[in-house]
């Protein structure tokens, strides 16, 4: 199972968890928990007075029903939330194509009294506020590394995930340069995908038990593990270029020190703006 499916699930699952919590709410306040359907008023009031409006952009919040029958609108709550699993693999097909840059087909809507009813795409409707343009490109990037390192296959365990856009093209050139002197120490051309397993095993995880050691992650709360090893591989190459000591430990310790500065710097104009 690849990872951006993975993914697709534990959204649907959160939002499944969402559309439980919304209901548990409307039990207390008395109000409707299914997604409104105007079908039976569209079918008594026939083709007339129906506009083609072409295609537009609409707010989202602005979607609140469906044509579909009450059978089908009843997959969603008002949110178009998931209400239960019958939905789950369209949502997962969708989900994974956002998150791979396809282009998806626009919503069709009714438009009555300036709310919005969809007629096609009830289960896209609720992935477009949820998956922000960052997380998108984020995913890409992740997506795009793992299919030319295949590292989710040769390294299931691997979790090289990072908090900021374009640290892959710099992990590349590591693999790129681990790769170019792995081929003139074994005197064969290493492919790129056994590369990048033995960067992993030799280069990476090395760093990462250091970064473990030295309880690294606590210290600097919202980065990840691998965008430490991304700034503590450039300490390490400043480190010795300056003819310093050099290596995970110290590379650590200047990343640190450096962070600490920068704490008490702002802190201190902080204070001085009081």
């Amino acid at each position: 199972m690849g990872v951006e499916r993975i993914r697709a699930i534990q959204d649907f699952d959160a939002a499944r968890a969402r559309a439980f919590r919304r209901s548990l709410r409307t039990i207390l306040t008395g109000r409707a928990q299914r997604l409104r359907s105007i079908e039976p008023v569209l079918r008594a009031a026939g083709f007339e007075g129906r506009a083609f409006g072409g295609v537009q952009e609409i707010p989202v919040d602005k979607i609140v029903g469906s044509v579909a029958p009450d059978a089908k609108a009843s997959d969603f709550d008002p949110a178009f939330l998931p209400l239960n699993r019958r939905t789950r693999e369209r949502w997962t097909r969708i989900y994974q194509a956002m998150v791979e840059g396809d282009e998806l087909p626009p919503i069709d809507v009714y438009k009555v009294d300036g709310n919005y009813y969809v007629i096609d795409g009830r289960t896209r409707a609720p992935l477009a506020p949820d998956v922000d343009a960052e997380a998108l490109l984020k995913a890409a990037e992740y997506a795009a590394f793992l299919d030319i390192t295949q590292l989710h296959r040769t390294r299931p365990e691997a979790r090289l995930e990072c908090s900021r856009l374009g640290r892959y093209d710099e992990i590349m050139q590591h693999i790129i340069g681990h790769r170019y002197f792995l081929s003139l120490e074994q005197k064969r051309d290493v492919p790129l995908q056994e590369a990048a397993a033995s960067w992993y095993d030799h280069v990476y995880h090395p760093i990462a038990e250091a970064i473990r050691k030295h309880h690294v992650l606590e210290k600097l709360p919202g980065w990840t593990e691998t965008d430490l090893y991304v700034e503590i591989t450039r300490r390490w190459l400043a480190l010795s270029k300056e003819g310093e000591p050099s290596g995970p430990d110290p590379a650590i310790a200047a990343l640190l020190a450096e962070n600490a500065k920068s704490w008490w710097r702002r802190r201190r104009k902080i204070q001085l703006l009081g």
